[in-house]
């Protein structure tokens, strides 16, 4: 913090460190005194797993202070929020839980970790089961093996309703890039495994990051594509990819083949950089395709067609009507490759 002080009239940094707080040693939330009655449910878009943020009132709580995995490439992976991974007992989260709905009088819980870990939900569960707790819940997780169908069921059957989890770009060189940890395929038989126990599955899913081409970005539309029509996912969401200075590929940008373009000289609070990649591919306009695929696939329209098409009839209305100034690469994606992968 800076201060000025009244004596002198000059400006000195005062940094009080304090000791971080152990996780188990937080304490429970509380919302004595709000009106919680009162507040309305807004929907800003009809994307299924968006609305469960907004409609309705769900007590937020956190499973696990920061992130288990912390190697993802395009996160902050370095700031404390992500890096200092610290979990509580399953027995002091339920307490929470009991004493949350004791007082709000509402038994809707969002679990809002970056990526709560499988083995804290499977104890989780066990325990809401076990002291018989009803609840409903949903959080965000990373699709890993660890969540098998079993565990998905066990989920299920203490009052999970929906998962989101990162998909992002849907190419297994991209998410190999991204230090993931996961493959296309992987993420086909969790989501399907989640599907099956009767969970909502959103993925987020991400273009523009470094090195990606046209030929990514229409393959990755063709297996979200196939994860709509097998069953996988029924919500997801594109995002723009967008370079942090905290993150790996904002710390090391040429491990990725990316030029930084400098923040000006005042930069506190700036935590986006732009930056320069040499594919030259113009990802907004790619972008506008993407869009219009998720919306409809979500409603389950033109999951038969091709998906260049999508791209091809985004390019034409950007350009009034003109034929676009490149042409669309056939995916490389067999239609049938997500199908043979959940057989396995």
């Amino acid at each position: 913090t800076f201060v000025r002080k009244p004596d002198t009239g000059t400006v000195q940094l005062m940094n009080w460190s304090e000791p971080d707080v152990p996780f188990e040693e937080v304490g429970t939330a509380t919302w004595d005194g709000l009106p919680l009655n009162d507040y309305l449910s807004l929907l800003d878009m009809l994307n299924p797993m968006h609305r469960l943020w907004s409609d309705g009132r769900w007590n937020k709580l956190t499973v696990a202070h920061g992130c288990y995995w912390k190697k993802c490439s395009f996160c902050d992976v370095s700031l404390d929020y992500i890096s200092r991974y610290e979990t509580a007992s399953a027995e002091l989260l339920v307490d929470r839980i009991e004493t949350i709905v004791k007082e709000t009088g509402q038994t809707g819980f969002h679990f809002v970790d970056e990526a709560a870990p499988p083995k804290a939900l499977k104890a989780l569960a066990e325990e809401l089961i076990r002291r018989k707790v009803h609840i409903s819940w949903w959080g965000n997780i990373r699709f890993e093996k660890t969540f098998t169908p079993e565990l998905a069921e066990l989920l299920a059957e203490s009052g999970c309703i929906a998962m989101s989890g990162g998909l992002e770009v849907a190419s297994d060189r991209l998410l190999k890039l991204m230090k993931k940890g996961v493959s296309v395929e992987q993420v086909a038989q969790v989501t399907k495994g989640f599907s099956e126990a009767g969970i909502l599955v959103h993925a987020y899913l991400m273009y523009g990051f470094p090195t990606q081409t046209v030929q990514d970005t229409v393959d990755a539309l063709e297996y979200v594509r196939q994860l709509f029509e097998n069953g996988c996912i029924q919500s997801g969401f594109f995002h723009r990819f967008a370079c942090t200075v905290h993150s790996p590929v904002g710390l090391n940008p040429e491990d990725y083949g990316i030029e930084l373009i400098p923040l000006p000289p005042v930069s506190f609070g700036k935590n986006d950089i732009g930056f320069i990649d040499r594919t030259g591919v113009d990802h907004d306009l790619l972008g506008l395709g993407l869009k219009k695929a998720i919306y409809n696939f979500m409603h389950g329209i033109g999951l038969e067609e091709d998906v260049r098409t999508w791209f091809q009839n985004a390019l034409i209305e950007h350009a009034g009507g003109q034929t676009p100034a490149f042409k669309i690469p056939k995916s490389t994606v067999s239609r049938r490759k997500i199908e043979h992968a959940l057989k396995r």
